[in-house]
């Protein structure tokens, strides 16, 4: 039986080449939350590059890869995607969106599989002795 290895990569730590996409994590952490009403399961959010949007739990966020919107608390906002690992296996990603009561945000992503940009160690030299 294969375990599925749970990684915790943080939005501090994506490579240049993530940066750099606008389909990544890095959009979540750059809104700022207006409202959220966990009871409707509606989150009112700001962007500096768009006008004022609402998500509902369900809906899509196409910035983020298609992410779907799984939950909505007074807090926090979990969004889901599928993923390929760096062997081209294919996972599913969890997103939490944490945030506080000025609407600032923080990103963690959790993934079930390695992500393609981290680095896998090299075998060690042969020892020709």
């Amino acid at each position: 039986m294969q375990h599925a290895l749970i990684m915790l990569l943080t939005v501090a730590s994506a490579t240049a080449a993530q940066k750099k996409s606008s389909s990544d994590p890095d959009f979540l952490d750059t809104i700022r939350i207006v409202e959220a009403k966990p009871a409707e399961g509606e989150l009112t959010f700001t962007h500096p590059e768009s006008d004022l949007r609402t998500l509902r739990v369900g809906d899509y966020l196409e910035e983020v890869d298609g992410a779907r919107v799984k939950k909505i608390t007074r807090t926090t906002l979990v969004l889901t995607r599928v993923v390929r690992g760096g062997d081209g296996q294919e996972g599913e990603s969890l997103i939490v969106v944490r945030f506080d009561r000025s609407g600032k945000t923080k990103v963690r992503e959790y993934r079930t599989v390695p992500d393609v940009s981290l680095k896998t160690p090299r075998s060690p030299p042969p020892n020709d002795l």
